[in-house]
């Protein structure tokens, strides 16, 4: 566990550099983050309760069902902003 939460810090602090070069860290996105963060615990909470309630297996079907439309969602949107 604790390897893994190295990998997503490291990897969350590179993300911090791609939003600057970006310009998507503003004032806005900073003030939304700063709202939405007392979720995150919930969030935390919601995933240990569901890995607790349901098969391992189904509870990662149901993750990786969900990631992979957050993706093609990602990818589409990327398309239609295409010069």
């Amino acid at each position: 566990m604790s390897t893994s939460s190295i990998f997503f810090i490291f990897t969350n602090y590179i993300k911090v550099l791609a939003y600057l070069w970006l310009g998507q860290l503003n004032a806005t996105n900073l003030a939304t983050s700063l709202i939405l963060l007392p979720l995150a615990p919930v969030g935390i909470w919601l995933g240990y309760w569901l890995l607790n309630k349901i098969s391992q297996a189904v509870f990662y079907r149901f993750i990786f069902y969900f990631l992979f439309a957050t993706g093609i969602k990602l990818i589409y949107e990327g398309i239609q902003q295409w010069p």
